[in-house]
């Protein structure tokens, strides 16, 4: 498998944390969907990133699309639980972890553009987010289940991707439970390979 897109990208970040942490191999190109347009496009038709080349030649796309895709690949430790209520809990965790990338893009690259108004709107979306994985970051909960799932890996990676982009938002003391697993996966094999560097 190929894996398409930058580090940088907290999308492509978490499927090579999840490829890492189930240890599947895989080669990586570093493409930026934004500076290298056409070099995503060769993969997906709106140039996003990521991309997953499988070995018979097929491109998915989407990092949700991805990671359904590899979870399929390794039942005995499954990156989206089986059953109803836990499959529901991690794919809303996970939802939840796309929206704080999202909020967080938009306020690192468009919040000196947009009316103040806006700016604190996507704040108060990043922080209600961080709450609720925080909550799900405590003793027992289920962003502490082993093996780590789709969610707790989307969430550990939108912690330091909001670190990268906002520091001056200075979320961690509100977030404590979610810091502390953040921390405590922070050089764990799938976060300190895909550790963007630039």
């Amino acid at each position: 498998m190929k894996l398409i897109g930058t580090y940088l990208s907290p999308y492509a970040r978490r499927v090579a944390a999840a490829l890492i942490s189930r240890g599947m191999p895989f080669e990586h190109e570093a493409v930026n969907g934004y500076r290298e347009f056409e070099i995503a496009s060769r993969y997906n038709p709106v140039a996003k990133v990521p991309s997953l080349v499988l070995d018979d030649g097929e491109v998915l796309i989407d990092s949700t699309a991805i990671l359904d895709y590899l979870n399929e690949l390794t039942p005995s430790a499954p990156l989206i639980p089986a059953g109803s209520r836990a499959r529901r809990t991690t794919l809303k965790l996970a939802a939840i972890d796309y929206g704080v990338y999202e909020q967080a893009a938009s306020l690192s690259f468009r919040g000196r553009e947009v009316p103040e108004t806006e700016a604190r709107r996507w704040k108060a979306q990043i922080l209600g987010g961080l709450r609720a994985l925080d909550e799900a970051a405590r003793d027992g909960g289920p962003l502490r289940a082993t093996p780590m799932d789709a969610a707790a890996i989307t969430a550990i990676v939108a912690v330091e991707y909001l670190a990268r982009t906002n520091p001056d938002l200075d979320a961690l003391p509100a977030i404590p439970a979610l810091a502390a697993l953040a921390a405590e996966y922070r050089d764990a094999p799938p976060f300190a390979l895909t550790r963007a560097t630039a």
